[in-house]
């Protein structure tokens, strides 16, 4: 089957899942299952199911992995999918097994490790929670990711009892990327305790959270995959055809992920200096504008994050 009537399938499949159509998705999906031929291992050594650069990159620099192909066959969009489908009808343990499947393809998504802690946060296993929860940590290096993560575990202290946790989890969060959804949690705890509670981190929430042995630590191969990353890209757009507008938005992308990790002069400096050469380059519309507004707005948190991670030490 050719990756465009594939990608078309997905899409349906998805549409049906949106409209709780679950039996049409899963037909959908059975016989695409059916259709794609798995394949392994080629010449390279295992192939992996990626679905983008980042994943690939942060793969093969965690444990410095050399043997590893990248080939889209969506084996793990078919098996998340299907996992989805079970979730969304409380068979949470068989949903969990169909995440696994698709962590075979693509052991870097976020996206099916956040849907596995769903399933278990649905089932209120927690020690299988806390086994994803470190694992997804591996992987999640954009400031969105480790909110969405951090809150997950907020959650799930809430649910263990331990509501001062959960709250300065809920901030914590939040220093990462603001999300209302921590915010709704923090109301909820508000109304438990009977008091006003701040929503903003401080200085105290870390100094709480690093009693508890509950900060972020950065892995060690997470900066050198971005430097790669980075490097990789700019090779490829040496030549001018491949000086795209997609390709600009993915180099400043990657940019920022890395000043995210790693925030200095220099790195800075690089990444305002693509920031103007894609606004010469291409005419900025309105969205864009505004998602370079975010990412300014970002850049200052992450300055105010660094500078509280490094107080803590």
């Amino acid at each position: 089957m050719e990756i465009k009537e594939t990608v078309e399938q997905l899409n349906r499949s998805n549409a049906y899942i949106e409209r709780k159509k679950y039996a049409e998705a899963d037909k959908i999906l059975d016989k695409l299952l059916k259709e794609i031929e798995p394949v392994e291992i080629d010449n390279h050594g295992r192939i992996l199911d990626f679905t983008n650069r980042l994943e690939f990159f942060l793969y093969c620099h965690m444990d410095r992995k050399i043997n590893i192909s990248w080939s889209r066959n969506f084996l793990s969009d078919i098996y998340l999918q299907k996992g989805i489908i079970l979730f969304e009808n409380k068979s949470f343990k068989e949903a969990i097994n169909f995440f696994e499947m698709a962590l075979k393809w693509n052991p870097a998504s976020m996206h099916i490790y956040n849907e596995i802690l769903e399933a278990c946060i649905g089932m209120r296993d927690y020690t299988k929670f806390d086994h994803y929860f470190q694992k997804a940590l591996k992987y999640a290096v954009r400031p969105f990711d480790l909110a969405m993560l951090y809150k997950k575990l907020g959650y799930v202290w809430i649910e263990k009892g331990q509501d001062e946790i959960a709250y300065n989890l809920f901030l914590y969060s939040k220093l990462f990327f603001p999300r209302k959804e921590a915010d709704t949690e923090i109301a909820f705890l508000e109304k438990r305790f009977g008091t006003k509670l701040k929503y903003y981190p401080d200085l105290g929430t870390i100094e709480y959270l690093k009693r508890k042995d509950l900060l972020y630590k950065r892995p060690d191969y997470i900066i050198p995959a971005y430097t790669s990353l980075i490097k990789a890209m700019q090779d490829i757009m040496l030549k001018e055809e491949f000086q795209t507008r997609e390709n600009y938005l993915l180099l400043i992308d990657y940019y920022h992920g890395l000043y995210f990790h790693n925030p200095g002069g220099l790195i800075h400096s690089a990444l305002l200096a693509v920031q103007r050469e894609y606004e010469l380059k291409f005419p900025v519309t309105k969205e864009e504008k505004y998602i370079l507004w975010l990412i300014k707005i970002v850049d200052s948190i992450m300055v105010i994050l660094c500078l509280m991670l490094s107080i803590k030490t």
